[in-house]
């Protein structure tokens, strides 16, 4: 077992990583580690990197394959902590609002119905949490993460905990492009008053949406491809007739073809698989080069040198 003086967070050992995310794969890691707060994670990462382990952070686990193999490493999970939230002001109808990376996007968006602050809706159905989301730079009609976004909150051995806003960051598609070194402890977004009425019809509107087009209740990591500018991910690998194709356990979904379901027993493996199957034949037959969205966690991370 790990032994971090004064870490006050939970430590699992030999922990199933399907249990630690949405598509339910993965091996086996060393340590799963929660911690609850800045100091906790802090004492974390300043452990892994002093006696060289790999450490890798996580929160809700969407968007993330992990291999078969499990991590011979430390998993540092923000979802038990960093849950802090708070409407900081409102001026001229706007409102800005903080979110640990810890919540999940449910827990966001229940938060604003009760605030009567809205902006946020379209996360709606997206199983991440704001950590994740802000990292992904997610999206969903028309609109991504970064349009709301006053400034995010960042941590590192470096340079410790530092705020950064929107204006110096760099957010690409799908993507918040930061070193590796820096974890995501929350971010504060502008957003506007409304009344509850309306924030909560968004939010079904979006939901029911979701539930018409993506295999909701299935585990998946949500869309595994990036969409090319000139056609959606999910129409090319349709068009080239592999929706419902299937590797293993790991199936092409009958109801969105850039979502990879786990039928039951799909391994890391049987992903990858599925995944160069599509890129080859979308670039034989269509002439583009998917790219993933999904992230892979290497089992083989590279230590960080040691920061004294």
């Amino acid at each position: 077992m790990l032994e971090i003086e004064g870490f006050e967070g939970q430590i699992l050992e030999n922990e199933p990583l399907s249990l630690h995310n949405t598509w339910k794969i993965g091996g086996k890691a060393k340590y799963v580690v929660f911690p609850t707060d800045e100091k906790d994670l802090e004492k974390v990462v300043s452990y892994a990197i002093k006696y060289s382990i790999p450490w890798y952070i996580v929160g809700n686990g969407s968007n993330i394959l992990f291999p078969d193999e499990g991590i011979d490493g430390i998993l540092i999970k923000m979802t038990k902590g960093f849950k802090n939230k708070a409407v900081i002001r409102y001026d001229d109808g706007k409102g800005i609002v903080f979110f640990g990376a810890g919540i999940i996007s449910s827990e966001a968006l229940s938060y604003l119905l009760k605030m009567e602050v809205s902006g946020l809706e379209f996360i709606a159905g997206i199983p991440g949490s704001i950590g994740g989301i802000l990292k992904m730079n997610a999206g969903a009609f028309g609109k991504e993460i970064k349009d709301n976004l006053a400034w995010i909150n960042l941590f590192s051995i470096k340079d410790g905990f530092i705020t950064i806003e929107r204006e110096n960051l760099d957010f690409q598609y799908r993507k918040l492009k930061i070193s590796e070194d820096y974890i995501i402890t929350g971010g504060a977004f502008i957003l506007e008053r409304s009344i509850s009425d309306i924030i909560r019809k968004n939010i079904e509107n979006f939901q029911k949406i979701r539930k018409e087009k993506q295999p909701i209740g299935q585990p998946s990591c949500g869309s595994v491809f990036k969409n090319p500018e000139e056609i959606p991910a999910a129409k090319l690998i349709e068009e080239v007739g592999l929706k419902g194709f299937q590797v293993g356990g790991a199936r092409v979904s009958d109801i969105h073809a850039n979502f990879i379901i786990n039928t039951g027993n799909a391994t890391a493996k049987d992903i990858l698989t599925l995944i160069e199957l599509i890129k080859q034949k979308v670039w034989l037959k269509k002439g583009i080069m998917l790219e993933e969205e999904v992230v892979q966690i290497n089992i083989k991370k590279q230590i960080k040198a040691k920061v004294i």
